[in-house]
């Protein structure tokens, strides 16, 4: 196993972390700018934690609007789209940061590209799943 780890480039090994699945919890602007501060791979984790949370908010906030779950959730992700480009900011400059070469620059760009993809199609399928559930329970009331 420790030879394993050591034949993976970098970028992958970052890109695996990145996809480790992380439920939405909750957070707050000033615990993610500290920990952004304090801790540059723990900062981009932090902003995907915050955009996830704008997510469900947005989300929250719409239950009540007409259309399918699925509109619901476009709405949320579309109203979160700057928190999401500041997490794809973040991860893409730590990335960079580690790599010399053009080559690792050009795979930092590419992960980053697929965090951020990957990312917002988590945020889409919680909350698709999210809206269905909340509405279903508001209906039983």
């Amino acid at each position: 196993m420790k030879r394993l780890l050591t034949a993976l480039p970098l970028t992958s090994l970052a890109l695996l972390a990145a996809c480790a699945s992380q439920p939405p919890g909750p957070s707050n602007d000033v615990s993610a700018s500290a920990s952004a501060a304090a801790d540059p791979a723990s900062g981009w984790q932090a902003l995907r934690a915050k955009y996830m949370d704008c997510t469900q908010k947005q989300a929250n906030d719409n239950l009540s609007a007409k259309g399918q779950s699925k509109d619901v959730a476009d709405r949320a992700l579309s109203a979160c789209q700057p928190e999401l480009e500041a997490m794809h900011d973040a991860f893409r400059g730590y990335l960079e940061a580690q790599m010399s070469s053009s080559h690792g620059k050009s795979s930092a760009r590419q992960a980053a590209a697929r965090v951020t993809t990957d990312t917002r199609d988590k945020a889409r399928s919680y909350l698709v799943r999210y809206v269905e559930r909340e509405r279903y329970l508001a209906g039983q009331n």
